[in-house]
């Protein structure tokens, strides 16, 4: 069974993606900058991310130091093919033709979407 991050968990990753490593109390600092988080949930998710192997613990130290195993980029790239599979058919045109109709894409957009579609034929 292919393993995928919640949408809770991808904003754990993110902090750690940028600022790893960090300790439970770190992260939840850095998570109540966008909304309450309670410690509880942060501790669930984070041990949920360790089962899951996304996420480790430097365990050398009293207070654990948590960090990415996987590369935010991989991440992102899975989780576009589950998008395109499961929303589009698998079919990349009716994913660009979707993000077309919505009005027109940005230099930026254009670039980043360029990079998904070759990274995504590449594999």
């Amino acid at each position: 069974m292919e393993k995928n991050i919640t949408e809770a968990e991808w904003k754990i990753m993110h902090v750690l993606w940028e600022l790893s490593p960090l300790s439970l109390k770190e992260i939840i600092e850095e998570l109540k900058k966008e909304k309450a988080w309670s410690n509880t949930t942060v501790r669930t998710l984070i041990v949920r991310l360790m089962e899951k192997g996304f996420i480790d613990a430097d365990k050398t130290t009293s207070t654990f130091k948590y960090y990415p195993l996987v590369q935010k980029e991989e991440c992102q790239i899975k989780e576009a093919k589950n998008l395109i599979n499961t929303v589009f058919e698998g079919s990349m045109g009716m994913l660009v033709t979707a993000f077309a109709k919505r009005g027109k894409l940005t230099e930026k957009e254009q670039e980043e979407l360029r990079k998904l579609i070759d990274k995504i034929e590449e594999e």
